[in-house]
């Protein structure tokens, strides 16, 4: 196995996230709209201007959306190369990958209300 140096294998794992990232903006539908809501966000807090330690944790939350969605797309297409067909392990399998993502969106709806709506001190 070929082994690089610290630098150089920081800067391949740099390379590969980030084609990672862009693939998944151009070619899965549910990452880009996560990473417009993203960018509300961010344009939200700008605004609202909540503590540091309030705001790290609403982008954190939604980060971790967006990671789990990486992850249910890259599982639904390693499914897909193992059969095409209709088969019901994988369908459960991808409904629970979506139910996955779903809860970590719900959190992060109460996270946001928690933020949006307490009152300023």
């Amino acid at each position: 196995m070929r082994r690089y140096t610290p630098w150089k294998r920081l800067y391949n794992a740099t390379a590969y996230s980030l084609r990672g990232l862009f693939q998944a903006f151009r070619q899965e539908q549910a990452f880009e709209y996560e990473a417009v809501v993203f960018f509300f966000l961010c344009a939200l807090l700008l605004h609202l201007r909540p503590p540091l330690p309030r705001s790290l944790a609403v982008i954190g939350g939604w980060m971790a959306v967006m990671a789990l969605e990486l992850v249910n797309s890259a599982v639904e297409r390693a499914f897909d190369l193992i059969d095409k067909n209709y088969r019901a392990e994988i369908e459960a399998g991808k409904d629970m990958l979506s139910a996955a993502v779903f809860l970590v969106i719900v959190f992060n709806v109460l996270l946001w209300a928690a933020l949006i709506f307490q009152p300023r001190a």
